[in-house]
């Protein structure tokens, strides 16, 4: 298995690209995990990383200085949660060709503060309703998706849509203050961590130097009397004051994303919706797949279903006429073959009459010489 070791960075190839950027070369290495990536010392503008066997988008140290990442053709599914944070100034995200399935794996875009280019295209995600509005919500500074620009009335129905679905970044942040702080072992047991898969000397492996074996960490409620003991002085037991919280309401539920049957923004059903898959499964070339991605990343297919019966319909007209038309071909060609073979009789006959008039008159003479001789003889 291949993996990305600083050899391989200082043996990939390194140029400055066509806008003078400079642009480090890892595709068609096959390589499944993104790692080692500090070795490149933050001196490039673009890494292309396509053509690998990528599943998560992680492993990255902070890069200032990178732009542009380009991951054409892999496997991702996945998405690091603070990779805002470890690419702070990336502007371009090519993830054209890879494996998203559901919206909600989008989700970590969200921490990219300065992501202005994204392409999804050949991704199964964008076959789910609403996919361009949720894309658009989750990243305001957005301005190109799936190489279309991202127009103000879009921006306006994605806020209108999804504005009560926060981003899963404020979510976490909010989760965490709001969170009770707890001492476990001398650590807090809501602090942050990273998964940034970058070794740091001197780190320490585990939270605490000496972790309690497995099976005997103690109780919340051993930790509390505990708590208590401790802060009790003169040996008496401290009485906490019974408190009353008061119960906490959960926010209203978001609108989900298939609410009803019909769609304000683009005003289509479900019919037309299947309809435009059914289309998508039956075309036979690529353009036609493309314009119907876009069709449907748009938003906008309303009657499709009306369209695409009426399209069916003359397709099996065509077909009843093309059949009509194949067998009028086969019922002339057989005539053709009908006369052909009389003709060719009719020749032979012909050939054949000469032929038994010669036998005949040459039969005459032998026949009146037998006859001269019988009467000679008599």
């Amino acid at each position: 298995m291949v993996r990305i070791t600083p050899e391989l960075i200082e043996n990939a190839p390194q140029f400055t690209n066509a806008i003078k950027d400079r642009e480090l070369d890892l595709r068609g290495y096959k390589f499944p995990v993104i790692e080692n990536l500090g070795s490149t010392l933050d001196q490039f503008d673009t890494i292309d990383l396509s053509d690998n066997e990528i599943r998560k988008l992680d492993g990255f140290p902070l890069l200032k200085r990178l732009k542009c990442l380009i991951l054409t053709n892999n496997k991702i599914v996945r998405l690091a949660e603070d990779l805002g944070q470890q690419l702070p100034y990336l502007n371009t995200l090519i993830l054209t060709g890879n494996s998203f399935s559901e919206l909600r794996e989008l989700e970590p875009l969200s921490t990219c503060d300065k992501l202005t280019f994204l392409s999804l295209v050949h991704c199964p995600v964008q076959m789910r309703a609403n996919y361009r509005l949720f894309v658009v919500s989750r990243i305001p500074t957005l301005r190109f998706l799936d190489f279309r620009r991202v127009t103000q009335s879009e921006r306006k129905l994605a806020r209108n849509m999804f504005k009560r679905l926060p981003a899963l970044s404020s979510v976490n942040s909010t989760t965490a203050k709001n969170a009770p702080s707890k001492l476990v072992n001398g650590v807090r047991a809501n602090a942050p961590t990273t998964n940034v898969k970058t070794f740091i000397p001197g780190a320490p492996i585990y939270p605490s130097p000496n972790p309690p074996p497995p099976g005997t960490q103690p109780s919340p409620m051993d930790q509390n009397e505990s708590f208590i003991q401790n802060n009790t002085s003169g040996g008496l037991e401290e009485k906490t004051p019974a408190t009353t919280t008061e119960p906490v309401m959960p926010p209203p539920p978001a609108p989900p994303v298939h609410s009803g049957v019909k769609r304000s923004h683009t005003g289509g059903n479900t019919q037309d919706l299947f309809a435009i898959q059914e289309a998508i499964k039956r075309a036979r070339t690529m353009d036609e797949v493309d314009r119907l991605h876009q069709l449907l990343s748009s938003g906008q297919f309303a009657g499709f279903a009306a369209q695409w019966q009426q399209q069916l319909r003359q397709q099996q007209q065509q077909q009843h006429q093309s059949q009509q038309m194949q067998q009028q071909q086969q019922q002339s060609e057989q005539l053709q073959q009908q006369q052909l073979q009389q003709m060719q009789q009719q020749q032979q006959s012909q050939q054949q009459q000469p032929q038994q008039v010669q036998q005949e008159q040459s039969q005459q003479p032998q026949q009146e010489s037998q006859s001269e001789v019988e009467h000679n003889v008599d």
